[in-house]
């Protein structure tokens, strides 16, 4: 399927590692060129040569940008430097970390704060900034956002609480935003890549299997997906970013105001 995302302008937020990278290099993949960014310019650097080495890109069609995403003024800024740099907008792709999973006791009004910060009102003032372009030519807006969110569990309290305002303002704004040409539409992985380093430091479900089954934690994690996954796996880092490209592109010009579970069938189960 052709996506219509040749020379198309997009800026993906938190991209130089997982799910964002993913997402970026299947926008240039398709065509599109693309800001990415992240904290760290050495990850940037890395990212944009994986980007550039993995589709065959031109180096001119992926720029980089440093951006704290718990820094309100900072993100309005790098926006909308990234659309002097591309000559506007087409796409924008939100994304952030996550905050600790810990539990209601253990969390402070600061950590609400922070996270407030981090994974809403970095999304809130992204969009600010890029609506005006985003208007111009009637652009998308996806916005990455977990699909355990849609069904909270213990223990993530903090994720939980935050990230349920991304599903919100995307749903308003498909509204508000649809005769002006822009579509908002959600993005949301579950069990999506390898093992991350976050993953490994903390406690979960995972631990508790091996540690019932004697397994390692690899083996452990592998059973344990195919067990909560109604496709037996986990999933490619590839196949949630070409999700995202879809999304985003002119290919899904009649879908706004959607969560797209990108998840194995596991929002469908009764776990």
């Amino acid at each position: 399927m052709d996506l219509q995302l040749d020379g198309t302008r997009a800026l993906v937020l938190a991209s130089s590692q997982g799910i964002g990278l993913a997402s970026a290099k299947a926008l240039v993949d398709e065509g599109a060129s693309v800001v990415i960014s992240s904290r760290s310019e050495s990850n940037l650097a890395e990212a944009k040569e994986s980007i550039i080495d993995e589709t065959g890109a031109d180096e001119t069609r992926v720029e980089t940008l440093t951006c704290d995403l718990s820094e309100p003024d900072e993100v309005y800024d790098r926006v909308t430097t990234a659309i002097d740099r591309l000559g506007g907008l087409d796409v924008l792709v939100t994304n952030s970390g996550g905050p600790p999973k810990i539990g209601f006791e253990e969390t402070t009004i600061d950590q609400f704060d922070w996270t407030y910060e981090l994974v809403l009102k970095s999304v809130i003032v992204a969009i600010e900034a890029a609506l005006p372009s985003l208007e111009e030519g009637g652009g998308a807006i996806t916005n990455l956002i977990a699909t355990s969110t849609q069904e909270p569990e213990a223990n993530h309290v903090l994720g939980n609480t935050i990230r349920m305002g991304v599903y919100g303002l995307s749903k308003s704004l498909a509204e508000e935003y649809a005769d002006k040409g822009v579509r908002v539409n959600c993005a949301c992985p579950k069990k999506v890549g390898p093992l991350t380093e976050r993953e490994k430091d903390r406690p979960t479900h995972i631990d508790r299997y091996a540690e019932e089954h004697d397994l390692d934690y690899e083996t452990a994690r592998e059973e344990f997906i195919a067990g909560i996954i109604p496709l037996g796996r986990h999933g490619e880092l590839s196949e949630f970013g070409r999700s995202v490209a879809f999304l985003s592109s002119p290919a899904a010009s009649y879908i706004t105001g959607h969560s797209l579970n990108v998840d194995g069938g596991w929002a469908n189960t009764p776990f």
